[in-house]
């Protein structure tokens, strides 16, 4: 089994960091995130969810410094190498991942993705 969780001996900036610098993970690892109130729930590649007691608009600032992350929804940011393609229902957006994830993209996120 994979262990996703680092208890690094050093600060290095490119990782996530929860528990208030206790343990953090690679931005690679992470799927999306989804907003729950004042929390964020972190969605691992290895299926595994991690709860941050930070909001989803804290880590998206400290996210976006870091690569392929970008928010799509008000309640979602996501990896987008995890990306497979969107697909348009109506008036409604969803997101396949290369996870098996289906997550909801706005329609002015969905029209900036889809003409990328």
């Amino acid at each position: 089994m994979r262990k996703f969780f680092i208890k690094p001996t050093y600060c290095d900036p490119q990782m996530i960091w929860f528990d208030h610098g206790k343990t953090c993970v690679q931005p690679d690892e992470v799927v999306y995130l989804s907003s729950l109130e004042n929390y964020t729930e972190f969605h691992l590649k290895c299926g595994k969810k991690v709860v941050s007691s930070r909001t989803l608009g804290v880590h998206e600032k400290q996210l976006v410094e870091k690569g392929h992350f970008t928010r799509i929804h008000r309640k979602f940011m996501l990896n987008m190498q995890y990306l497979k393609r969107i697909e348009s229902i109506g008036e409604e957006h969803i997101a396949h991942l290369t996870t098996g994830d289906k997550i909801v993209v706005s329609r002015r996120k969905a029209r900036t993705l889809i003409h990328q």
